[in-house]
């Protein structure tokens, strides 16, 4: 089976502050918007990225153990909250790009695999949602990453 990654929503996309975000071009711009445009336009590092994503893999292999939370015991380990519908975990982080949400189907349930490269020199997590649930979305809100379950 393999990992299929989940769009991880920031703030800012789900809501532009002053109205900012939509422009395109020109001076009244901002600095996120300019450089989400011109990431956009560098075919190159999906490569990168695409080779990046491989050499996690690898490495997750070899050093992380196979072991798979259950949702409780993840959301604990988080300081985080589960309210059926909703996983909110606290993560102060820098660089929210670099979090990395993948699923997986195994054994009838859906396994999420957390991936922060920032946090002890790349935490990997791997957690079971209960049978029948799986992610619908994943959305920044402040310095809390909400996944929200179907």
């Amino acid at each position: 089976m393999e990992w299929t990654r989940v769009d991880v929503q920031s703030d800012a996309e789900m809501g532009a502050i002053g109205g900012l975000a939509d422009l395109k071009v020109g001076l009244d711009t901002d600095a996120e918007s300019m450089h989400r445009v011109f990431l956009d336009e560098l075919p190159h590092l999906s490569e990168v990225m695409e080779m990046h994503n491989s050499v996690v893999s690898e490495a997750e292999s070899r050093v992380v153990s196979e072991s798979i939370s259950t949702l409780g015991e993840f959301v604990s380990e988080f300081g985080g909250e589960w309210s059926g519908s909703e996983i909110r975990l606290p993560l102060q982080t820098t660089e929210k790009s670099e979090i990395a949400i993948d699923t997986m189907i195994e054994n009838n349930s859906q396994i999420v695999r957390m991936i922060s490269p920032e946090r002890f020199g790349g935490l990997v997590r791997k957690f079971r949602l209960p049978e029948g649930r799986s992610v619908a979305e994943a959305i920044w809100e402040g310095e809390f990453i909400s996944i929200k379950l179907d």
